[in-house]
């Protein structure tokens, strides 16, 4: 077991192993707990079920992401600007994407998870939240002023996703050349407009 840790926690953490090894479409009940070393009824005293299960492990997910960040924006200069903390923040997304493959594609993975079991949906709310905020100070500064932030935040994570995405499955090396993710993100933030960006017209 995992440092002695609970079985519950055990449970989680040799689920997130398996996810991050590979499809966490085939990671099933009756898998996990085969390398947990547990009987394939012992999940069910703790999950009621495999979306309960791999809901705990995307909420670490989201939390995962949330550090990143954290860390990513902390490091930055006192007197960066708005638009260099949307930048950064884009970059951490797409960067969390390309390290944890496994974790990026369960945390959306509806046909997996519960997406509104209260501590995934929460992690995953407060992970928009810190976008929305940093698009807000964007728009203060003069950027799609009018537009809802909400609606303005949705917008730039849903071209992220897809972005981070399209390099995981290696479609975007593939069909533009590019030689790392940030090329396209770079041309991506100024197609819409975000002052400082490569490609802003």
């Amino acid at each position: 077991m995992d440092n002695e840790i609970g079985p519950r926690d055990h449970l989680i953490a040799v689920a997130r192993r398996m996810v991050d090894e590979g499809d966490p479409g085939t990671v099933t009940l009756r898998a996990i707990a085969r390398v947990a070393g547990v009987s394939h009824s012992a999940p069910l005293r703790h999950f009621s079920g495999r979306a309960a299960l791999l809901s705990a492990v995307a909420t670490l997910g989201f939390g995962d992401l949330a550090s990143r960040g954290e860390r990513v924006l902390g490091a930055l200069p006192a007197h960066s600007d708005a638009f260099e903390r949307l930048r950064a923040a884009a970059s951490a997304y797409v960067g969390f994407a390309l390290e944890q493959p496994g974790m990026f594609a369960l945390m959306f993975r509806h046909d997996l998870v519960d997406p509104h079991e209260p501590e995934l949906a929460g992690a995953s709310l407060e992970v928009f939240d810190t976008l929305a905020a940093l698009v807000a100070a964007c728009q203060a500064e003069g950027w799609n002023p009018a537009a809802g932030t909400r609606q303005v935040a949705g917008a730039l994570w849903a071209s992220l996703h897809g972005l981070a995405q399209l390099w995981v499955w290696n479609a975007l090396p593939t069909a533009t050349g590019a030689r790392s993710s940030d090329e396209v993100l770079e041309v991506l933030l100024g197609l819409l407009g975000l002052p400082g960006s490569r490609g802003r017209r």
